[in-house]
């Protein structure tokens, strides 16, 4: 394991909200599979825990990945404003992929696939204004996106990011 797959290891456990006691324990978000593992006293447990909701989301597929952020680009709040109205948004989007539909962990990587998917700096795309966003939200920078729902009145900042992950983990079937 390399340094930056390391450091990538211990930013998804401390998102995942996992204690360590002893032994390292890690958990891995895939669909359908619950499969316990012991040998030699090492134990793996595989299960579809999307926050507590056990829910496996609707979107299969890059191209229903896709459609589900074009029309997230798209879409407006009850006062008619749209959700997504910022690059720093873009946060909420790796967040969401990244913790629940096995996207890529670090942003350059995930840039590169919604680049690859079609969204550039016209969809407001973009690398810096994303990696900087933890530092003016720094309490959900490192829970998951279903807990953020606790933390949307503290400022504009942390509504607008709560909105876009909200918007598009019902969109992808994650949340109800």
């Amino acid at each position: 394991m390399n340094k930056e797959e390391l450091q990538a290891a211990l930013e998804a456990i401390a998102r995942s909200g996992i204690t360590v006691n002893g032994d390292l324990v890690l958990n891995k978000k895939v669909d359908y599979e619950v499969a316990n593992v012991e040998a030699g006293g090492i134990g793996i447990q595989i299960n579809n825990n999307y926050g507590g909701e056990m829910q496996t989301p609707l979107a299969t597929n890059d191209k229903e990945i896709k459609e589900a952020i074009e029309e997230l680009l798209h879409a407006k709040n009850e006062d008619g404003a749209l959700l997504f109205r910022n690059k720093k948004q873009w946060w909420a989007v790796f967040r969401v992929l990244a913790e629940y539909l096995n996207y890529p962990q670090k942003i350059t990587v995930f840039v590169a696939k919604m680049k690859d998917l079609g969204f550039d700096e016209k969809d407001k795309l973009d690398y810096e204004s994303t990696r900087k966003t933890p530092q003016e939200v720094p309490q959900i920078a490192t829970c998951s996106p279903s807990t953020w729902d606790g933390y949307k009145n503290i400022n504009d900042n942390y509504r607008q990011q709560w909105s876009v992950a909200d918007y598009l983990m019902q969109k992808l079937g994650i949340k109800a």
